[in-house]
């Protein structure tokens, strides 16, 4: 199955909880905002809400600076 993280393409064997997602991506420690299909996932719900077939995911992290 394929879906789209942040306008890139990503294939995933199966689906995952948002959860599980951020900590293959690598952002399980950092605070993120987590939109699936342009809806702003809660933080409480990272590990009931899950990524399907051809959803798109935009992940924003905070960025320093001005």
């Amino acid at each position: 199955m394929q879906i789209i993280i942040n306008g890139q393409p990503t294939p995933l064997e199966k689906p995952l909880s948002v959860q599980e997602l951020l900590h293959r991506l690598g952002y399980l420690d950092h605070f993120v905002a987590v939109a699936l299909n342009q809806e702003c996932v809660l933080r409480r719900n990272y590990g009931t809400q899950f990524v399907k077939a051809e959803d798109q995911i935009e992940i924003l992290a905070p960025m320093a600076g001005g």
